[in-house]
């Protein structure tokens, strides 16, 4: 883990290649959602966790704030978060089944110092088109670490598209750009410092990028 400017780490060749291949040429292309706002937009998918993590989600829509928990129970109501892995190809399935195992979670406690045994954990694919973006931004609170996996063979750095390690809230106040190549994934963990953005995909770029976020999230029933 790196301590500057905040914790988060360059993970690389995490998976195997022809994996890691395999898997962006079975990366899911239905039921993608636009989210959008100031200073962002991108595509999203349904959201995966275990039926633990959705029995722990039910419990912390009780103690959350009231925004967080409407929008918990959105989700749980209308099927975006499951933990159906049916129209996953079978090395996806295998994928999510592997990070549902608590060796995953132990890994990343491990290796980030931040305690995720307690914590949630919400899997979703991201698709940026040409034009897409995400302002600079900290995660919300609830957050406790995100782990992020890209599936582009290539991807020169023109095409924009980084994730972009940041100083401060400032989109130009750059400390790395990690393009979103299958080589590289990155761990953030969440604090009040802890920008960071994905800069514009270019209208020159011959592919969307593709990532897979792992997020967990604190167990608020417990008070953290």
């Amino acid at each position: 883990m790196q301590s500057v400017p905040y914790s988060y780490a360059v993970i690389e060749n995490l998976l195997p290649k022809a994996a890691s291949l395999e898997l962006a040429a079975s990366f899911p292309q239905e039921q993608f959602r636009l989210s959008i706002g100031e200073g962002y937009g991108y595509l999203w998918s349904e959201m995966l966790a275990s039926n633990e993590d959705i029995a722990l989600i039910y419990k912390f829509c009780h103690s959350a704030s009231p925004e967080l928990s409407d929008r918990w129970r959105d989700r749980i109501a209308q099927g975006r978060l499951s933990s159906n892995l049916g129209n996953l190809s079978s090395l996806w399935r295998q994928m999510i089944e592997e990070l549902w195992t608590p060796a995953y979670r132990q890994a990343l406690t491990q290796m980030s110092g931040v305690e995720l045994k307690d914590c949630a954990m919400v899997i979703g694919f991201r698709r940026y088109n040409l034009g897409n973006s995400h302002r600079p931004h900290t995660d919300e609170p609830s957050k406790a670490l995100t782990h992020l996996l890209f599936f582009n063979e290539q991807w020169p750095m023109d095409w924009g598209g980084c994730l972009r390690i940041l100083l401060d809230e400032k989109p130009e106040s750059v400390f790395q750009d990690i393009a979103p190549l299958n080589q590289f994934s990155a761990v953030i963990v969440r604090s009040d410092n802890s920008w960071h953005m994905v800069t514009p995909v270019a209208s020159t770029a011959l592919q969307c990028r593709l990532a897979l976020r792992i997020a967990f999230f604190h167990n608020l029933d417990a008070g953290a």
